[in-house]
């Protein structure tokens, strides 16, 4: 998974005037339901995670919103909520305006492993240190990168079509991922980048190109291009 300790300075990035935010407000104005999610019963839980992120950038909330789509609106970082019920750690609630080919709707209420049963081998290879990483109290942070040929930041659909391998005019998607405990539930935020592919000096757009090359084909596959 590739989780490490996370210094809690730097857990989220408060820029409410950021061009993503107008994309955010946008968002949840016009596309509200695919971009908010709460289930039944989480109203505690959203304030919880809401509170900690008004305290973390030091402005109250107006209380004019929902308290986690109020929240989303201080900070770049998408916010999910993270409870355990039933046994098992499931996403409750959420404010995702950046989804990278994935839908907010079909993921709310599921458990943190089976989320990630689209993707090729993970719950044999990762379901178990997905299972445990949320059983463990202590605030961590991970990258995640894929390459896609559009740069827009709301992709909610799957690819239904194969591209062919990337290349340098493409566009390197990375978030920043941050799971935090808070209290007995956890945050889990998602901060998105994306940069042109020709806009990285030479050495980095043949490192990330080489990564993508030696991609397994089915996780090449699962992300809409082929590794080679």
């Amino acid at each position: 998974m590739g989780l490490r300790p996370l210094d809690l300075r730097t857990w989220l990035d408060p820029d409410p005037e950021h061009p993503q935010q107008a994309l955010r407000r946008e968002l949840l104005r016009e596309r509200r339901a695919e971009v908010y999610q709460a289930l039944p019963g989480t109203e505690q839980s959203r304030q919880t995670v809401a509170q900690a992120v008004s305290r973390w950038v030091g402005t109250a909330l107006p209380g004019c919103d929902d308290p986690l789509v109020e929240a989303a609106g201080l900070v770049r970082d998408d916010l999910c909520v993270v409870t355990r019920v039933d046994g098992s750690w499931r996403l409750v609630a959420a404010v995702v305006c950046f989804p990278s080919r994935w839908r907010l709707l079909d993921k709310v209420g599921v458990d943190v492993v089976s989320i990630h049963d689209p993707v090729p081998r993970y719950r044999e290879r990762l379901g178990d240190a997905t299972g445990k990483a949320f059983d463990t109290a202590a605030p961590r942070w991970r990258v995640n990168w894929t390459l896609l040929e559009d740069p827009e930041l709301f992709q909610p659909d799957p690819p239904t079509t194969t591209s062919g391998p990337p290349d340098q005019a493409w566009y390197l998607r990375v978030e920043c991922q941050c799971l935090v405990p808070v209290g007995d539930l956890f945050a889990f935020t998602i901060r998105t980048d994306v940069v042109a592919l020709r806009d990285l000096a030479a050495e980095q757009r043949g490192a990330v190109l080489a990564s993508a090359s030696a991609l397994g084909e089915d996780l090449a596959a699962y992300r809409g291009w082929r590794s080679r």
